[in-house]
């Protein structure tokens, strides 16, 4: 069944001032401030949630990131996606890069405080997406990396409270994933049979739930695959510029299957204790692009930082034109969004009522709502 569109502008419009107000009032607190809604975040995926995992970017990536005078591996003008969820939820911004940790920085960690952020840009769901020179992490391997994150918890915790008391915690944490987009892009320019393309998806990213339950986990905040037929990049494919239907098909029919599939997931008694959100990225954009007035854009279409045609015949680099005023622009560049969407989108999906399509079964406030602290 579609997920429910926002057709009433009015609506639209209040729900904007809301976040507006919302990213602006006192969401920048640390961990430490007993301020946070669960104990730690675990994030996986691709590009929208990397903080560094793959590498650093350059100026002007990063050039409205506080307190950073260089970039910070993350594909935006400043804060992504996992930061802004992350700021939600009490935390001053996402956990640290998993290959950014050391033995100094670990402490907290390992005490499941704050969490890990193991996204890789240029992931996938399946692990041949942009993996040809083997040079990221896969999800295979943020899984993995999350197990010996979860392997090195149990062993700080030996002498007092044990794997019991890591479980337990664990439980109690978010796990979030955002990833999908990078295997559209890959299908569009290397096109096959979609059903087998879909089936494929369905199972990888069957197997890396499943994992991480088996680790552990049990809430699950997912984010679901944009309209990237809008994306500038593939507009720019478009003779017409208008975004590309196929495209946006291929992105929303993997959706419905992923949330079908979650459902039946959720409601096998093997994993009983499995609860779950599906964040729409996918209305968003959607809304966001059809009425960018209301949602307080004045340009969904063309990418900040670039040049040529929708700022992706030459692509943001350290030359490269950047537009005057970021938060009036859907696209940081021609694949990814800006600080402002990210932090409109993050908190439309957290708090919004379901009945209007941003979030099924329930949106990321009501997924943690039960969470009791216990650290």
């Amino acid at each position: 069944m579609a997920r429910v569109r926002v057709a009433n502008d009015k609506v639209l419009m209040e729900l904007v001032v809301a976040v507006l107000i919302m990213c602006g009032c006192g969401l920048v607190v640390t961990p430490a401030a007993a301020g946070s809604l669960v104990p730690a975040l675990y994030v996986f995926g691709d590009s929208t949630m990397d903080v560094g995992n793959n590498g650093p970017l350059p100026l002007p990536y990063g050039i409205d990131f506080p307190h950073h005078s260089t970039p910070t591996g993350r594909a935006s003008n400043g804060y992504n996606v996992a930061d802004s969820i992350s700021r939600l939820l009490g935390f001053d911004m996402s956990p640290p890069a998993y290959l950014s940790l050391t033995p100094q920085t670990s402490r907290e960690i390992l005490r499941g405080l704050g969490g890990v952020n193991y996204a890789c840009r240029g992931s996938g769901i399946l692990d041949e997406t942009g993996n040809k020179s083997n040079s990221l992490l896969t999800m295979t391997q943020q899984v993995e990396f999350f197990a010996a994150t979860k392997s090195n918890m149990t062993e700080e915790y030996a002498g007092s409270k044990g794997s019991v008391a890591i479980d337990t915690l664990l439980s109690q944490s978010l796990f979030l994933i955002s990833t999908g987009g990078n295997d559209m892009v890959e299908f569009i320019l290397k096109p096959g049979q979609v059903s087998i393309f879909y089936a494929q998806l369905l199972s990888s990213y069957t197997k890396h739930v499943q994992t991480l339950y088996s680790l552990g986990a049990r809430r699950f905040g997912i984010l679901d695959v944009p309209p990237i037929g809008c994306v500038p990049a593939i507009r720019a494919m478009s003779p017409t510029g208008e975004c590309v239907g196929l495209a946006n098909a291929l992105a929303k029919g993997f959706n419905y299957l992923l949330g079908v599939r979650m459902a039946r997931l959720a409601a096998d008694p093997e994993w009983s204790e499995m609860t779950y959100s599906i964040g729409s990225s996918y209305n968003l954009v959607t809304n966001f692009t059809a009425d960018p007035e209301a949602a307080g854009f004045r340009d969904v279409a063309t990418a900040c930082c670039g040049d040529g045609r929708f700022g992706v015949e030459r692509w943001c680099q350290a030359n490269s034109t950047v537009c005057e005023n970021r938060n009036d622009h859907l696209y940081w560049d021609g694949l990814h969004s800006s600080q402002a969407t990210a932090d409109k989108g993050a908190a439309i999906i957290f708090a919004t009522p379901v009945e209007f399509g941003f979030a099924a079964p329930v949106n990321f406030k009501q997924l943690i709502s039960s969470t009791h602290a216990l650290f």
